[in-house]
């Protein structure tokens, strides 16, 4: 009996904690992700764990709320158990700062702790926006790059019924109009940790990449980028003239795909053209079609390529910015609506 009981009490969280581990991490490896790494000693612990508490797949869903205690969210808040009372209940005759609301409300959401009251406050809070977050580079031409992806995000957000909010990277403080989740392009780790801190909402990193696989994730596949590049020009190495990302784990996984490669960060076009015109033997691949007409007088057509962000492939390696666009909503929604088991990342591979 006391074993039975045991096992309808067992939670996700409370296995992480006898593993050492993340609430994440014991749902890939119960749900059997294979997108994640896990290394194989951490998941024959948390199976292991698993089968000492008596945890069954499935048996904690439907009962999680019966699990988790107003002192577990206000453990985890950081505030009193008081404070989450007021905030659950609706309670308007105390002072509580929204950004302390936000938050309680945020961890019963997760913990799906929702007694009617938290219910009803998140249905309410539904604004049909999402926010994109978006940086500005001293670069024209990499704006202009920026640009792209935005309009690309904006067109499947609409296409999927939500309104956008724009928001600048490095702003202070919450937007005034709270989205229900937020894209975001090329952020420093900073900015991007930052703007999770302030919000408490979903949030998917867009031509960036985010070193927790807690996060949602597209980017462009390097390494499938520069391998069509060489079979295109029929080359053994190349030079890649790329923008600099602002996110430092996306310009190291640019870096690693390089694999003996030159790699050229463009920061004007004047510098760029005095490499080309310094290593004209070489074959370059260009990140955008501006970088390579403005190369185009200094090489012969058949040393150079570009990748094409849009859905012909003609003239290019094509990069269809739509594609990722479609995937990153996908995935705003999956974080939206918490569904763990989906997909976390997308590589965008360019199509020959």
């Amino acid at each position: 009996m006391e074993r039975e009981e045991r096992q309808k009490n067992v939670t996700i969280a409370e296995v992480a904690r006898a593993a050492g581990v993340s609430s994440a991490t014991v749902s890939y490896v119960l749900n059997g992700r294979t997108d994640i790494k896990v290394a194989e000693a951490t998941r024959e612990r948390v199976l292991s764990v698993c089968r000492e508490l008596g945890y069954r797949k499935g048996a904690g869903r439907g009962r999680t709320a019966k699990g988790v205690t107003i002192d577990d969210i206000a453990r985890e808040a950081g505030v009193s158990t008081a404070t989450v009372s007021y905030i659950v209940n609706g309670r308007t005759d105390v002072k509580i700062g929204e950004e302390t609301r936000r938050k309680v409300l945020q961890i019963c959401n997760l913990r799906q702790y929702t007694p009617s009251s938290v219910a009803r406050q998140l249905a309410g809070k539904k604004s049909g926006l999402v926010g994109i977050c978006v940086p500005e580079s001293g670069c024209a031409l990499q704006n202009a790059h920026y640009f792209s992806l935005l309009r690309a995000l904006q067109s499947a957000l609409r296409e999927a019924g939500y309104g956008v909010l724009l928001l600048n990277a490095g702003e202070e403080g919450r937007p005034q109009e709270m989205p229900e989740g937020i894209l975001c392009i090329d952020l420093t780790q900073e900015e991007f940790y930052s703007l999770k801190e302030s919000c408490f909402i979903p949030i998917v990193a867009v031509g960036m990449i985010v070193d927790d696989p807690l996060f949602f994730k597209a980017f462009v596949d390097h390494a499938a980028l520069i391998a069509a590049a060489k079979e295109r020009l029929r080359c053994n190495t190349l030079t890649y003239a790329a923008y600099p990302y602002r996110n430092a784990p996306y310009l190291d996984d640019l870096r690693a795909a390089m694999n003996g490669d030159t790699l050229f960060l463009v920061r004007s076009l004047s510098g760029l053209q005095k490499y080309v015109r310094a290593h004209p033997e070489e074959h370059y691949l260009f990140a955008d079609r501006a970088l390579a007409e403005a190369c185009a007088p200094l090489l012969d057509a058949k040393q150079y390529c570009a990748a094409v962000y849009g859905e012909g492939a003609e003239e290019g390696l094509c990069l269809s910015l739509r594609e990722m666009a479609e995937h990153a909503v996908k995935m705003l929604k999956s974080a939206i609506f918490r569904e763990e088991d989906a997909p976390h990342t997308f590589r965008l591979a360019p199509k020959i």
